[in-house]
C-alpha cells in the first residue's frame, strides 16, 4: 500500500512497485543513468544512438517507441478518444486525461524528499530533483550544452536546425513547439480554458492565471536584495536584477544590438524582417504581436478595463495603470549613476541615459536622420510617407499618433485635467505641467556637456546643441536655405507664399503664426505675465524677461571668438562679429555702397529718396 493506484494486470503491479523500491539495476553505460525496468534501459539508449525504428507513413517524422508512433498519428487524424467527465475536454492519450484529471482534483501525489514540495507528475518530480543534484545528463553534440531532460534537449536541437514543424492551419504561422502551436491557435478561436475563480477571468495559459491568483493575494515571495522591491515571480526577480547589473544576455544575430529579455529580442527581430502577422479588421492596420494587436483594438472599442482605485481613472492597459499609480506612492525606482536623477520607469532612465552619452542609434534609411528612440524615428518615418492614422470625428484634422489626436479633442472640449498646485494654472497634457512646474522650482535638468548651460527641457537641449555643431538639418526646397529648427524653417516659407493666417480681430494685423499672434494680442491688453523676481518689472514675452535678468546677472554668455568681447544677445553678437570680419552684407542697390547692419542701409537709402520720417515736435 504505498500509493494505492490500482492497474488492469498483476505484471504491470510487479512494474510499479518497482518505482517504489530504490533499487535501480539497470545502468546506461553512455550517461549512468539507471532504471528499474530492462525495457526502460533499452528505450533510453536509443536516445544516445539516435536510432528511431518506428516511421509515420503520412509526414515521414520517425519515433524510438511504437507507442510514440501511435499518439503521433492522432495528430493527422484528429482523434481524441479519451473524454474528462469533469469537463468534457478530450484527449488523445489516456495517460494526459490522468494528468488532466489532477487539475480538478488537485492532486499531488509525487513528492521530493529534499524540501518537500509536490507535483502533479513523475516527470516534473525527476526533473526538480537535478536542481538539488545540479545533474544535466542530456548533452548537446553541436553546442555541448547540457539539459535536464531529453524533451529539452529535443527543443534545443531545434535551435540548430531551425526545423518548425508544428504549422497553424488558420494563417500558416509554424512553431518549434506542439504546445506553443495549441496556444497560438487560442488566438484565433478566443479560447481561454484556465479560469479565474475569484473574478472569473479566463486565461491562455496556466501560469498566465497562476500569476493572476497573486493579484488577489497581494503575495509578492521574491525579494530584490540590492532595492528591496519584491515580485510574485521568480522570473520577473531574474528580469528586475539584471537593470542592477546591466547584463544582456539576448544578443540580436543581425545588428548585434544585446536585450535584457529575451521577449524583447523576438519583437526587435521583427524590426529586421518587418513581419506584422497581426491585422486589425476594423481599420486594416497591421501589428507584430497579438498583445499589440489586443490594446489597438481597445482604441475602437473605447475600453479601458484598468481602473485607479485611489482617483478612479482608467486605462487600456495595465501597464499605465501600473505608471500611474507610480504618480500617487512618488516612487522612482531607477535612478541614474552619472547625475543621481530618479525615473518612475527604466524607459523613461534608458532614454536619460542617452542624453549623456548623445547615442542616437535608430537611423532613417529616407534621409540618414538619426533618433535616441524607436518611437522617434517611427513619427519621423511619417513626415516622409505622410501617413496619418488618427482622425478627428468632430472637424477631420488627421494625426500621425492617438496622444496628439487626444490632445486635440481636447481644443473641442474645452478640458484642460491637469491643474498646477501652485498657481492654478491648467494643462492638457501631464507633460505640459511637468515642464510648467520647472518654472516654480527652477528646475533644469538638461545639461550642455560642451558649455554647462542647462535647459529645462531636452528638446531645448537638442536645439542649443546645433549652435555648437552649426548642424542645420532643416533646408527649403525653394532657395535651399538652411535652419537649425523646423520652426524657422516654416516660418521661412511664409516668405516665399507671403502666407499670414493669424489675423487679430482687434486691429486686423495679420502674423506667420499663432504665437506671433499671442505676442501681438498682449499690446492690446496690456497683459505683461513674465515678472522679474529681483525688481518686480513685468513683461510680455519670456525672451524680454530674459534679457532683462541680465542687467541684474551682467551675464553676457555670447562671446566673440575673434576679439573675446561678450554680449548679452545673440543677435548683438552677430552684429558685432561683421565689425571684426569687416563683412558688409548689406549693399546699397543705387550706389553700390555697402554696410555691416541692415539699419545702417536703411538710414543710408534715405538719402537717395529724401525720406525724412522722423518729425520734431514744437
Amino acid at each position: 500500500m504505498e500509493c494505492e493506484k490500482s492497474v488492469r494486470q498483476t505484471s504491470s503491479l510487479t512494474l510499479h512497485h518497482l518505482t517504489h523500491m530504490s533499487e535501480k539495476p539497470y545502468k546506461c553505460m553512455q550517461c549512468g543513468w539507471r532504471c528499474s525496468m530492462s525495457r526502460q534501459l533499452t528505450v533510453h539508449q536509443r536516445i544516445h544512438a539516435t536510432e528511431k525504428p518506428f516511421k509515420c507513413i503520412e509526414c515521414g517524422k520517425s519515433f524510438c517507441h511504437s507507442i510514440t508512433l501511435n499518439n503521433h498519428q492522432r495528430t493527422h487524424t484528429g482523434e481524441k478518444p479519451f473524454k474528462c467527465i469533469e469537463c468534457g475536454k478530450s484527449f488523445c492519450h489516456s495517460i494526459t486525461l490522468s494528468k488532466h484529471l489532477r487539475t480538478h482534483t488537485g492532486e499531488k501525489p509525487f513528492k521530493c524528499m529534499e524540501c518537500g514540495k509536490s507535483f502533479t507528475h513523475n516527470r516534473n518530480l525527476s526533473i526538480h530533483l537535478q536542481t538539488h543534484t545540479g545533474k544535466k545528463p542530456f548533452k548537446c553534440m553541436e553546442c555541448g550544452k547540457s539539459f535536464r531532460s531529453g524533451g529539452h534537449l529535443n527543443l534545443h536541437h531545434i535551435t540548430h536546425t531551425g526545423e518548425k514543424p508544428f504549422k497553424c492551419m488558420d494563417c500558416g504561422k509554424s512553431f518549434t513547439r506542439n504546445g506553443t502551436l495549441r496556444r497560438h491557435v487560442w488566438t484565433h478561436t478566443g479560447e481561454k480554458p484556465f479560469k479565474c475563480t475569484e473574478c472569473g477571468k479566463g486565461f491562455r495559459k496556466r501560469l498566465s492565471l497562476n500569476r493572476h491568483h497573486q493579484t488577489h493575494m497581494g503575495e509578492k515571495p521574491y525579494k530584490c536584495m540590492q532595492c528591496g522591491k519584491s515580485f510574485t515571480h521568480n522570473g520577473n526577480l531574474s528580469n528586475h536584477q539584471r537593470t542592477h547589473t546591466g547584463e544582456k544576455p539576448f544578443k540580436c544575430i543581425d545588428c548585434g544590438k544585446s536585450f535584457t529579455h529575451n521577449g524583447n529580442l523576438s519583437k526587435h527581430l521583427q524590426t529586421h524582417t518587418g513581419e506584422k502577422s497581426f491585422k486589425c479588421i476594423e481599420c486594416g492596420k497591421s501589428f507584430t504581436h497579438n498583445g499589440y494587436l489586443r490594446n489597438h483594438l481597445r482604441t475602437h472599442a473605447g475600453e479601458k478595463p484598468f481602473k485607479c482605485m485611489d482617483c478612479g481613472k482608467s486605462f487600456t492597459h495595465n501597464g499605465n495603470l501600473s505608471k500611474h499609480l507610480q504618480t500617487h506612492t512618488g516612487e522612482k525606482p531607477f535612478k541614474c549613476i552619472e547625475c543621481g536623477k530618479s525615473f518612475i520607469h527604466n524607459g523613461n532612465l534608458s532614454m536619460h541615459l542617452q542624453a549623456h552619452t548623445r547615442e542616437k542609434p535608430f537611423k532613417c534609411i529616407e534621409c540618414g536622420k538619426s533618433f535616441t528612440h524607436n518611437r522617434n524615428l517611427t513619427k519621423h518615418q511619417w513626415t516622409h510617407t505622410g501617413e496619418k492614422l488618427f482622425k478627428c470625428m468632430e472637424c477631420g484634422k488627421s494625426f500621425n499618433s492617438s496622444r496628439n489626436l487626444r490632445q486635440h479633442l481636447q481644443t473641442h472640449t474645452g478640458e484642460k485635467p491637469y491643474e498646477c498646485m501652485e498657481c492654478g494654472k491648467s494643462f492638457r497634457s501631464s507633460d505640459h505641467l511637468t515642464l510648467h512646474r520647472r518654472t516654480h522650482t527652477g528646475e533644469k535638468p538638461f545639461k550642455c556637456m560642451d558649455c554647462g548651460k542647462s535647459f529645462t527641457h531636452n528638446g531645448n537641449l537638442r536645439k542649443h546643441l546645433r549652435s555648437h555643431t552649426g548642424e542645420k538639418p532643416f533646408q527649403c526646397m525653394e532657395c535651399g536655405k538652411s535652419f537649425s529648427q523646423s520652426s524657422s524653417l516654416n516660418r521661412h516659407h511664409q516668405t516665399h507664399t507671403g502666407e499670414r493666417p493669424c489675423k487679430c480681430l482687434e486691429c486686423g494685423k495679420s502674423f506667420h503664426s499663432g504665437v506671433h499672434l499671442t505676442l501681438h494680442h498682449r499690446t492690446h491688453t496690456g497683459e505683461k505675465p513674465f515678472k522679474c523676481m529681483e525688481c518686480g518689472k513685468s513683461f510680455g514675452q519670456k525672451g524680454t524677461l530674459r534679457l532683462h535678468q541680465q542687467t541684474h546677472t551682467g551675464e553676457k554668455p555670447f562671446k566673440c571668438m575673434e576679439c573675446g568681447k561678450s554680449f548679452g544677445q545673440k543677435g548683438t553678437l552677430r552684429l558685432h562679429q561683421q565689425t571684426c570680419t569687416g563683412e558688409k552684407p548689406f549693399k546699397c542697390m543705387e550706389c553700390g555702397r555697402s554696410f555691416c547692419h541692415s539699419r545702417m542701409l536703411r538710414n543710408h537709402q534715405r538719402t537717395h529718396t529724401g525720406e525724412k520720417p522722423y518729425t520734431a515736435n514744437v
